[in-house]
């Protein structure tokens, strides 16, 4: 079989700028999709939802995830990025942010929800002071608020010299420094409230909110060594990695209300930080979901392959197991279809999307600079794609790791485990493959969802099914 269309463009190494061509219609088209899926899943579980729940749901998505990342991944996102949520450190996207959650939140009370579909209304009971939700609310704004400015005042380290030839007292470094500190200090308090129930008895008591508070104060503190800039600012640098870190814890913030938009939440911050905030572009990132016909074909190509490949392995290591192929029955044809287009959608842009923009976007461009700034000899075009998806497929399979085996696996945890990390080394592949081929997240999200889809519906795969 000919696989030397796995690399044959090789955009990812030489990135090009975007036309924006067809950017704006797939942020439209992809947000009405992803409604669809959502209604049509809940209309398929087991626990009937009603039509109201089912639209606030699906609302929420779109407004959370679906508006900001689509449209932030178009020239238009771009330049109203740049104009209007990076000015003042991020103070208009952390306004609309939470004026739309405490919109969120009042309908979703307003309407009488089901506390068993959407739990955030029983925790905002008693998320810091028991019986007093609309205080809890309050107080979860504000918190919300301070831990999505962070990482913008994280930002602004980013071109300020650490060093210069006057030595900084901590005096010096406090008063340059006093608003992060304010907030640092604000948001330690706040999580550990939450976090440690010292005030609120109602959830178990346990110790995270203080080291997830600390951690702030560590991602800060390792900003100001001169190892966090030793890469040119015109590349990825560890400064940038301790960005993704300070975007991404933020999402134990939204876990407790639990926001089922919550991670997306975090995304957006990582996106208008890192890819917008940096300056480097879109087209560094590869943040682009752009639809080209030369990408449709290779989609389709690389899914027949990564079947041929993935498939007979994972039933030879009893991941999964055959007769669960044909023991699945919807009933009709139409109803199994629609069923599995959904569960596509749903894996391609709710976990894919999500999986895609830290690893593609985010690990795999940190790896592709870090070889170009460090390496002795310049590596070509696909020397390039090749050692960057292979490195970032290794460090993708080890996060799997953590993932257990479901009822009626026959392997045992250890086993699982391995082998997940292996089939998920495999399968990381092809969507790295992807993404250095086109430079664009269209092909490695579409290959992700179909896989995941395929492992779950028509393999039986004991994999985690976050919707």
């Amino acid at each position: 079989m000919d696989v030397g269309f796995l690399s044959n463009r090789c955009e990812f190494a030489e990135p090009k700028r975007y036309n924006g061509n067809g950017e704006l219609t797939f942020a439209v088209v992809g947000c009405i999709v992803w409604f669809g899926a959502i209604v049509i899943r809940l209309s398929f579980s087991n626990r009937p939802w009603t039509l109201t729940e089912k639209l606030v749901e699906a609302v929420s998505f779109i407004i959370f995830a679906g508006v900001p990342i689509f449209f932030l991944a178009t020239n238009a996102g771009t330049k109203f990025a740049q104009r209007v949520l990076l000015r003042n450190h991020g103070f208009w996207f952390q306004v609309f942010t939470c004026l739309l959650l405490g919109l969120y939140i009042s309908v979703g009370r307003l309407l009488n929800v089901n506390p068993e579909r959407f739990a955030w209304l029983h925790q905002l009971d008693r998320l810091i002071v028991n019986n007093a939700f609309w205080l809890n609310t309050a107080l979860f704004l504000v918190g919300a608020f301070i831990v999505l400015r962070l990482p913008f005042l994280l930002l602004a380290l980013r071109d300020r010299k650490l060093y210069g030839k006057q030595k900084q007292t901590i005096f010096s470094i406090a008063q340059q420094n006093s608003q992060l500190i304010l907030l640092l200090v604000i948001n330690f308090i706040y999580i550990s409230l939450v976090n440690t129930s010292l005030i609120s008895t109602a959830f178990q008591r346990e110790y995270s909110g203080f080291f997830i508070g600390f951690s702030y104060f560590l991602i800060a503190v390792l900003m100001h060594l001169p190892i966090a800039k030793t890469t040119s600012s015109k590349h990825m640098m560890l400064f940038d990695l301790l960005l993704v870190a300070a975007c991404l814890i933020s999402l134990f913030w939204f876990a407790r209300p639990s926001f089922t938009f919550g991670p997306f939440i975090g995304l957006t911050t990582f996106v208008l930080v890192v890819i917008h905030g940096t300056r480097l572009g879109r087209e560094h990132f590869g943040y682009s979901l752009q639809i080209r016909y030369a990408d449709v074909v290779y989609t389709a190509k690389a899914v027949l392959m990564a079947a041929v490949i993935l498939v007979p392995f994972a039933l030879l290591l009893r991941f999964t197991q055959a007769k669960s192929v044909i023991a699945f029955d919807l009933g009709t044809i139409a109803r199994y279809s629609l069923f599995f287009l959904s569960y596509a959608v749903l894996f391609g842009f709710r976990v894919g999307l999500f999986e895609e923009i830290l690893f593609r976007s985010g690990l795999m461009v940190f790896i592709r600079d870090q070889i170009q700034a460090r390496s002795y000899r310049p590596l070509d075009r696909k020397e390039l794609v090749t050692v960057s998806a292979l490195i970032c497929s290794v460090i993708f399979g080890i996060c799997h790791i953590g993932n257990n085996p479901g009822a009626g696996v026959a392997l045992s945890p250890f086993q699982y485990k391995a082998i997940y990390a292996v089939l998920a080394t495999l399968a990381s592949l092809f969507y790295s493959l992807a993404f250095g081929e086109t430079n664009r997240l269209w092909a490695s999200i579409t290959i992700h969802g179909i896989v995941d889809t395929t492992a779950v519906l028509l393999l039986g795969a004991s994999l985690v099914v976050p919707f």
